[in-house]
């Protein structure tokens, strides 16, 4: 169990990594607690329900959905494995809470413990998108190593 000093500098350091998504272009982002599913961290007008936390769970355990909702948000699934998803909306999402202006896509990244998340528009390219989720993902596995995925890891 951590002081409250430190997780007050969690929360700073998931702070930066929001701000770091966001100052990348991205429209919005956040990073959610994969085993209870609770947003630890987010942009401005972005939420993460339990059944959008629970389809993009089984997604990375295997399921073979098409499809999954993120934010009220429709988006279709252009690959995905065991540790991450990329997708994408269609033109105009028809959901009555829905925030798409466009075409956008998303790219949900995880550790052993934590899902970051990070929605883009066409300004911003797939490869500047998952380096900037990437970045984060080194940052997050370098300060804790239980973060890391074994079973992806060469020895």
């Amino acid at each position: 169990m951590l002081s409250k000093e430190e997780e007050e500098g969690v929360k700073a350091r998931f702070e930066n990594y929001i701000k770091k998504i966001i100052n990348g272009s991205f429209l919005k982002g956040g990073i959610i607690d994969i085993d209870t599913g609770d947003l630890l961290c987010s942009s401005k007008d972005f939420n993460v329900c339990y059944v959008e936390y629970q389809e993009i769970l089984n997604i990375l355990n295997g399921s073979a959905l098409i499809g999954f909702l993120l934010n009220g948000d429709r988006y279709y699934v252009t690959t995905s494995d065991d540790i991450r998803i990329h997708g994408k909306t269609a033109l105009k999402s028809s959901g009555s809470t829905s925030t798409i202006n466009g075409l956008q896509s998303v790219i949900i990244r995880r550790t052993k413990e934590k899902c970051v998340i990070g929605v883009f528009n066409e300004n911003l390219t797939q490869e500047s998108a998952e380096k900037t989720i990437e970045e984060i993902i080194d940052d997050i596995t370098k300060l804790n190593k239980n973060e890391n995925i074994s079973n992806l890891i060469e020895e």
